[in-house]
């Protein structure tokens, strides 16, 4: 025989089987360590990695600045929790030595709601309450929608916008790709300007 069992003897032999045994419960053991320690490893890289680059995990809720008509634009999400309503604010720089008005007399305005796939699901006209914005400082215009509306959608609309196929059994990252989009559309003499923010479905 090579390397195996050479006693004759029972009691040796049951020995000779022990052995065998606890090298492979120490062998598991070490592969349970080694698993416990890779997980610990990625937890460790994620938990920096998110504190590093807070805006990477979740959707931000301020679309990208745009220039219209010389006043620098944005669009932002209101953050106030209502049931029934979500709220937006158009923000506008002025960074002139004279106050202005908003909206302009030529702005034509539209609220969107598109799906990730780019499918259009809802959309209405804004009728801007007009404010003036002092020289040298920012102002805002506000619109609200009713969720109400958007519960009437066709479901492959619905589904998106309130997350109707949540369950505990989805996987995490998945969630992640979830949500719609907002958008607010500015037509000007001159061109279109689009506004968007990504949002998370509503639970």
């Amino acid at each position: 025989m090579g390397k195996g069992y050479h006693s004759r003897s029972p009691e040796e032999f049951r020995d000779y089987l022990k052995q065998i045994n606890d090298k492979h419960k120490k062998t598991r053991w070490r592969q349970i360590v080694l698993f416990i320690d890779l997980v610990l490893v990625v937890l460790i890289f994620y938990i920096g990695f998110k504190a590093l680059n807070p805006g990477s995990f979740q959707n931000s809720t301020k679309s990208d600045k745009q220039v219209v008509d010389g006043y620098p634009t944005y669009l932002s999400l209101s953050r106030e929790e209502d049931p029934t309503y979500q709220g937006y604010f158009l923000f506008i720089e002025n960074h002139t030595k004279f106050e202005t008005k908003v909206p302009f007399a030529t702005w034509k305005s539209e609220f969107r709601i598109k799906t990730k796939n780019g499918i259009l699901c809802f959309s209405e006209p804004i009728e801007w309450e007009e404010r003036t914005i002092p020289s040298e400082a920012n102002g805002f215009l506000y619109h609200s929608v009713s969720k109400e509306r958007w519960k009437s959608l066709v479901p492959d609309c619905r589904k998106e916008i309130f997350n109707e196929e949540a369950s505990i059994f989805r996987s995490k990252f998945r969630s992640l790709d979830l949500g719609f989009y907002a958008q607010v559309v500015i037509h000007t003499n001159d061109r279109s300007y689009t506004f968007q923010i990504k949002q998370k479905p509503y639970k």
